[in-house]
């Protein structure tokens, strides 16, 4: 009866514990959806149904410069950023480990020895003293009262039984954040990819600029000469000459700024291959890419799965829901047990002795009481996390959606721009020609030559900045659709 009773009363106890704790508990927290993306993108030129990405090729296959691609392999194999990058996924995967030895048992063995003087009006000196002189005890139990030893070698155990699922749910938060912190390192590597390849088509592109300033030198060098010979003999002035010279000049000076800028992207380049000094190998074609892989855009569900930056903010989203779920059972009551088996003695000639096994088995409920309002603060903390990220990876996919239709739509832009500049050039090469023929037979003045000339290079330099932003638009498409980290 006094049994079934000691029962009753635990279970009375629990009872109130639980209610106690959850009558106040939040309520449960529902996961929320962004919108499905549009089944295309505005501008696609291929019909929503096509399946295929150019997110999914590998970009040794998406670039078919292999000077290229070795500058990108040796960048992804000593880029310090990358490396700073592999610790930190480093790092989240020791907090998941730590997650996950929570929900184990803790063992600690341990070894302690003590020597204590109990004073001689104390429980213990007074205990010790009384024991000594029991006729219930052996020679070898009798207490040392001068200095009581004590020592103590064994196992100690604690276990948190993970009633609500709390330990449950802050291992699935570590787990997000390491898939969190991995997709990080796999848009850093895209980032990577890309910029290697946008640096080094700007090379590229200045390279074929300094030529065209190179061959325009000389020939300006060459038409200056042939109009001082001809103000010595009367056929030009020396306003003629002095023209001829400020464009030389003018031209002298761009080449000087090309190679300037192309010195800075060389450094930029060793820099991001954690190199001091060094020289950058490239190739003198500047486009990418086969045009064939530009109408291969996919379909916008894609992004989701293939850009690093969304889901990188999915898996901070499902850290911060179950960051929350782990904060609302923190209002439940939380069971412990803890038990410890040891050899016990005040003697060490029987420290492992049979008779010195001791062991201790202990449970213990605790529920929070008067920490509803600390609690309740950090559930709203919580909750209002879990709002942000959601909206961070609602804006995200969003953003993504819309920068691809952006470079679709400037890559259709641009194939218009390559193409009128093109006939631009080829127009002002033959006006040099024929301003140089009339000039000869006296129908055309030096100036029309010089503006002739001025013309031609800048429609030379503009085609080429057009075609390397044609190049450089393709790398976008590239990146913003997923591609150059798998």
């Amino acid at each position: 009866m006094i049994k079934k009773l000691k029962w009753t009363l635990a279970g009375l106890g629990l009872g109130a514990l639980y209610l106690l704790s959850a009558c106040s508990v939040p309520a449960r927290i529902h996961k929320k959806t962004i919108e499905t993306p549009p089944v295309a993108y505005k501008d696609a030129v291929k019909n929503e149904a096509d399946s295929l990405s150019m997110a999914q090729l590998h970009y040794k296959s998406f670039f078919t410069d292999s000077i290229l691609v070795r500058l990108i392999d040796e960048v992804l194999e000593h880029n310090l950023d990358y490396k700073i990058a592999l610790e930190q996924v480093n790092i989240a995967q020791a907090q998941l480990r730590m997650a996950r030895g929570a929900l184990l048992p803790s063992v600690n063995a341990g070894l302690q020895a003590s020597g204590t003087r109990y004073g001689k009006y104390t429980i213990d000196g007074v205990g010790n003293f009384d024991t000594n002189l029991s006729d219930n005890i052996e020679e070898a139990q009798k207490v040392n009262t001068r200095l009581t030893p004590n020592y103590w070698l064994g196992l100690n155990a604690s276990w948190e039984i993970d009633l609500w699922g709390k330990l449950k749910n802050l291992k699935t938060a570590a787990q997000n954040r390491y898939l969190a912190s991995e997709q990080g390192m796999h848009l850093l590597r895209s980032a990577l990819v890309t910029r290697v390849a946008s640096l080094y088509y700007d090379l590229v592109a200045l390279d074929k600029q300094q030529v065209i300033l190179e061959e325009n030198i000389q020939l300006q060098k060459e038409a200056l000469e042939i109009v001082s010979i001809q103000k010595e003999v009367g056929r030009a002035t020396e306003l003629a000459v002095q023209q001829f010279i400020a464009q030389l000049a003018n031209s002298e000076s761009a080449l000087l700024a090309v190679q300037q800028e192309a010195a800075a992207i060389e450094n930029e380049l060793l820099r991001l291959m954690g190199k001091y000094e060094g020289e950058v190998k490239r190739a003198t074609s500047i486009l990418p890419v086969k045009v064939a892989h530009q109408e291969r855009l996919g379909n916008p569900a894609q992004l989701l799965q293939y850009r690093p930056d969304i889901a990188m903010r999915y898996h901070e989203l499902e850290a911060s829901h179950a960051d929350a779920k782990a904060v609302r059972a923190a209002f439940f009551p939380t069971l412990s047990i803890s038990a410890y088996g040891a050899f016990n003695a005040f003697n060490s000639s029987y420290l492992f002795s049979p008779s010195s096994i001791a062991f201790q088995l202990l449970g213990n409920l605790v529920a929070p009481v008067f920490q509803q309002h600390q609690l309740k603060s950090q559930f709203r903390i919580a909750n209002a996390e879990q709002e942000m990220a959601f909206l961070r990876y609602q804006n995200e996919v969003i953003s993504a959606f819309q920068e691809v239709n952006s470079i679709v739509r400037a890559l259709q832009t641009n194939e218009r721009i390559v193409a009128l500049k093109n006939k631009e050039v080829e127009a002002l090469t033959k006006s040099i020609d024929v301003s140089q023929d009339l000039y000869l037979a006296g129908y055309a003045t030096y100036l029309e030559i010089i503006n002739a000339q001025k013309s031609k290079i800048e429609a030379q330099m503009a085609q080429i900045v057009a075609r390397r932003d044609q190049a450089l638009m393709m790398i976008k498409l590239y990146k913003a659709l997923g591609g150059g980290w798998q």
